[in-house]
């Protein structure tokens, strides 16, 4: 599966069309719960994906619990000797209370910033309930332990990956999301963002240099490494990023950061899993290669072809609607989307699921899809 999938990222022809879905949220609320099939009992996840044939994903890295990111490689980050990180949590354990929190505190010399998440049920992954960021102070602490903050390759991490998976798959690695989805998704809340963007467009605006400033660092971090692939985490949806954020501060940010990409032998990617009606006009001019997620009707917004009118040349990663891998919708739904999904984006496709395999979804149709990715790869 290796050589098909640097087929994507190299604009090659001819190569086997490659279904890479995403398992792991499917996996951990069915393992947490007692509810995964007797057939994957006792099997990690790279072992399930093994048994259903196909390429394994979100495997390479430690699992982080309330990340977008879980699974995935990704730089160790080391902060600063005099900023400390604290971090508790709160009331009952794991899946058995509804007030079980992590409260994670930065003190620093100028500040001390604070957040609270709460796990979701079976403590599979966590919701912000207090962002980092709430006032114009609060820059000013995070700006600090920017400036103090370092990155590092795990070595060990990727040598273990490498004899595990480097046959099959190629290294994808992760970057925080573009500045404003940041803001938006990690550290400030869509609320309080847009208020302040209104509020204090200066100093947002300065703010925001300040973390693009931290991608040049992740990305100069990556420099020589054996990464195929960098992934920005946007989450991006237009109802959050409309297209005059997008316009502003996205498209620019990616136009200043995409030659960095590129000037090391990478490709690089965005995470698009929200309402896209508005922005996939737009994302031609990002000068992204590729975008990972982007869900078509019934789930999403937009149509096949609109998805491609938008994206062009750029590769896409998933495709298939997650309602679609549920038991209530009609195999002939899912077979006749898989079929039009394929003839319209290969050669530059990685088919999947967008966003996932849900908890409650049929792993089973699975097997189905790679039946009809077979038959696709056969006519080739």
């Amino acid at each position: 599966m290796y050589e098909e999938l640097m087929a994507v990222y190299e604009k090659k022809k001819g190569s086997p069309l490659v279904f890479q879905p995403r398992l792991r949220h499917w996996y951990d609320v069915n393992f947490n719960a007692g509810t995964l099939p007797e057939r994957y009992h006792g099997m990690y996840l790279d072992e399930v994906y093994g048994d259903l044939g196909v390429p394994p994903r979100e495997v390479w890295g430690p699992r982080r619990i309330g990340s977008e990111l879980s699974g995935y490689f990704a730089l160790n980050a080391v902060d600063g000797d005099d900023v400390e990180v604290w971090t508790r949590r709160l009331s009952g354990y794991m899946g058995e209370s509804e007030d079980d929190y992590v409260i994670t505190e930065y003190r620093t010399p100028v500040g001390t910033l604070r957040q609270v998440q709460r796990y979701t049920e079976h403590g599979t992954s966590l919701m912000n309930v207090e962002y980092y960021l709430k006032d114009l102070d609060d820059l000013k602490v995070f700006e600090y332990i920017l400036e103090k903050r370092s990155y590092g390759w795990d070595q060990s991490r990727y040598k273990w990956g490498k004899v595990r998976y480097g046959d099959a798959i190629p290294l994808r690695a992760n970057l925080e999301r573009s500045p404003v989805m940041w803001l938006i998704v990690g550290i400030m809340g869509f609320k309080k963002t847009v208020t302040m963007i209104w509020r204090h467009p200066e100093e947002m605006k300065e703010f925001m240099g300040v973390l693009e400033a931290e991608h040049v660092k992740q990305i100069e971090a990556y420099r020589g490494k054996p990464v195929a692939e960098l992934n920005f985490g946007d989450n991006m949806h237009h109802d959050l990023c409309p297209p005059p954020y997008f316009k502003e501060y996205v498209i620019p940010f990616y136009q200043r950061v995409m030659p960095l990409v590129h000037a090391q032998g990478m490709v690089a990617s965005s995470h698009f899993d929200g309402y896209l009606k508005q922005l996939l006009p737009l994302v031609g001019e990002t000068g992204l290669d590729g975008l990972e997620c982007v869900t078509p009707l019934p789930q999403g917004d937009v149509t096949i072809e609109e998805m491609k009118e938008g994206m062009g040349d750029m590769f896409l990663r998933d495709g298939i609607p997650a309602v679609h891998m549920c038991p209530w919708t009609p195999v002939e739904t899912l077979e006749s989307h898989v079929r039009e999904l394929m003839e319209a984006f290969y050669p530059r496709l990685i088919l999947g699921i967008s966003d996932l395999l849900p908890a409650n979804g049929d792993v089973e149709r699975i097997r189905l899809v790679k039946e009809l990715v077979d038959e696709f790869n056969a006519e080739l």
